[in-house]
């Protein structure tokens, strides 16, 4: 392992410098949404209508900056407030025909400034960088699933 920190550090140091590639992504390609609005909403697109709760515990944050982020969709004309069939007392949060337009442009105009930054790339280097950037999030997470797991197996 201590052979590899020289390399873990540079690598550290290169996700550090990506919060310039999600600000202007968020200054250009989610416009109307910004990257924390688009977060939001891509959940609701993925998974379907939810409570605020799980929206907020599928993007990892507390439940006032989820509520803040669906308040601010749902008066755009985003998502919509339903009640929930099995809780009457509780609401689901849904995306409405709006909302799925603005997340398809969203993407669309993400895609293409992509495609401009990576144009003298090779389909091998895009492929490359995906392959790994996937085997570090799914590295992330199955970690911080151990740590969460209630049934940890002993050491």
């Amino acid at each position: 392992m201590s052979d590899q920190l020289p390399s873990i550090e540079a690598l550290v140091r290169q996700l550090y410098g990506l919060g310039m590639v999600q600000r202007d992504i968020g200054r250009h390609a989610l416009a109307e949404l910004g990257t924390q609005g688009f977060h939001a909403l891509a959940v609701l697109q993925l998974y379907g209508p939810q409570r605020v709760s799980d929206v907020a515990h599928r993007l990892g944050v507390d439940l006032s900056v989820a509520s803040r982020q669906i308040a601010s969709l749902a008066a755009e004309g985003y998502v919509e407030r339903r009640e929930d069939a099995r809780d009457r007392r509780a609401h689901m949060v849904a995306v409405t025909r709006s909302g799925r337009r603005v997340l398809r442009e969203s993407h669309r105009r993400m895609v293409a400034g992509f495609a401009r930054v990576l144009d003298g790339w090779s389909d091998e280097d895009v492929n490359a960088l995906t392959s790994g950037l996937e085997r570090l999030r799914e590295d992330f997470a199955r970690l911080a699933a151990a740590h969460t797991s209630p049934h940890k197996e002993a050491a």
